[in-house]
């Protein structure tokens, strides 16, 4: 068996301890307040040290394995902030980062049993998690849906507990599983690139994930998966996941509903998510398959016109709902007057049926949207009239000037034409 990934605080409370890295250190003598450098990684005087903190979180958390995975400073230290972020005890206290003399970030660790308010926006602009707390999700939670639920649930009953485990034989799950199991795709690929055009130069979907998370249509989750791999929608996190290279993203509990009834299938329905829903980028795709006895269905839109794409997604075996070759040939026709505006979004309905014309996502009692953000960014680029016109602190990824319409378009059309000869090269 491999070592359990660690716990970010007491990881960090020992290092902080032992004085292992230079600027990154305790505060006040109650150590609970503590400052880390936050250097970005294109100055002058960046060096290895900088990144030293991130780096050993990365390799003791797993998400890099040194001599294997590409060294990329950028993503470790995302990773590390989201790490933090998850927490619910550490909060952000104040932000130098874009201090010039000594860029850097106080934390504060609270005593147990306190909770942080909204987290801190990070300097990419990434949303917070946030929570409903005791709002009503009531309404006109009909009784025909109530039905449809009993009948889902009674399916789930009905259904082996055995098969929340999933199977190592069925699962792609660890480094050794071949590719030809998921129909042909390649190995995962390398971490998310320092720039869109960095993106361009590879044909696989490279991209960091927007979640949200809806119950009944009131927001109870928005967090960014920094993970270019994908991640795994799970209900809890009880020991480690048969998925390491998969970021876990937690639904959170009932207490989130105020509505007795409500919440009643809120737990029988997040009790049959069991191992959780994949998704999982291969190559140019993203896959998706569940895993729990809970099904799980997928579409392009909140709102979905009749024969529009979706479906349920297989047990075990994972489908490809998005493309990346498609994507960027409706972009090409979008900004060359032949198409409409491409979807770059999936939305997600666990244990009811979607797409669903009689109605709407709103209703639903577990909603899951997903939006890949280097495709959002490069749909606004072209909405945009090119990297010039958007603010540098709207985006994820570190665009050039150059990338006007034009140019962007020109980019666009060299990409499809490379995918198209090289599919995953």
């Amino acid at each position: 068996m491999g070592t359990p990934k660690p716990l970010i605080v007491p990881w960090l409370r020992e290092k902080l301890d032992r004085g292992c890295y230079p600027g990154v250190a305790w505060l006040d003598t109650g150590h609970t307040r503590f400052r880390v450098p936050w250097k970005h990684g294109l100055r002058q005087d960046a060096s290895t040290e900088d990144f030293q903190l991130f780096r050993d979180w990365a390799i003791d958390s797993g998400s890099y394995r040194p001599g294997q995975d590409p060294p990329v400073p950028s993503v470790w230290k995302r990773n590390f902030r989201s790490a933090l972020n998850r927490k619910p005890g550490i909060q952000v206290l104040e932000d130098h980062s874009n201090d010039s003399d000594d860029p850097h970030k106080v934390y504060e660790i609270l005593p147990p049993g306190a909770q942080t308010g909204a987290e801190a926006p990070s300097t990419a602009g990434h949303a917070a998690v946030a929570t409903c707390g005791q709002e009503s999700l009531g309404g006109d939670f009909s009784s025909t849906q109530a039905e449809e639920l009993d009948a889902s649930l009674h399916a789930l009953a009905l259904s082996s507990p055995k098969e929340d485990a999933p199977d190592p034989g069925l699962i792609p799950g660890a480094p050794q599983d071949t590719a030809t199991e998921l129909g042909g795709f390649p190995p995962p690929m390398l971490p998310a690139p320092l720039s869109l055009e960095q993106l361009m130069a590879s044909n696989m979907l490279v991209t960091d994930f927007e979640v949200q998370v809806y119950y009944r249509g009131h927001l109870v989750l928005q967090t960014l998966v920094p993970n270019p791999r994908g991640f795994r929608l799970v209900a809890a996190c009880e020991g480690p996941s048969p998925w390491p290279e998969l970021t876990d993203v937690v639904l959170p509990a009932a207490e989130a509903v105020s509505d007795q009834l409500q919440a009643t299938y809120l737990v029988r329905l997040l009790q049959g998510l069991g191992a959780g829903v994949l998704l999982r980028v291969e190559g140019a795709a993203l896959c998706a398959s569940r895993q729990g006895r809970l099904h799980a269905f997928w579409g392009r839109t909140e709102t979905p016109e009749p024969g529009a794409e979706g479906g349920e997604l297989p047990k075990e075996v994972y489908a490809p709902l998005y493309d990346l070759p498609r994507f960027v040939r409706e972009l090409i026709s979008f900004m060359e007057g032949q198409g409409q505006s491409p979807t770059y979004e999936l939305w997600l309905c666990l244990g009811e049926a979607w797409p669903d014309m009689g109605r709407a996502w709103k209703k639903k009692l577990i909603m899951v949207q997903v939006v890949p953000t280097a495709l959002r960014t490069l749909h606004e680029l072209s909405r945009a009239g090119g990297a010039s016109s958007l603010r540098a602190e709207d985006l994820d990824l570190r665009i050039s000037d150059s990338l006007g319409e034009a140019g962007l378009l020109a980019a666009l059309r060299g990409w499809e034409e490379r995918m198209d000869s090289q599919p995953y090269g």
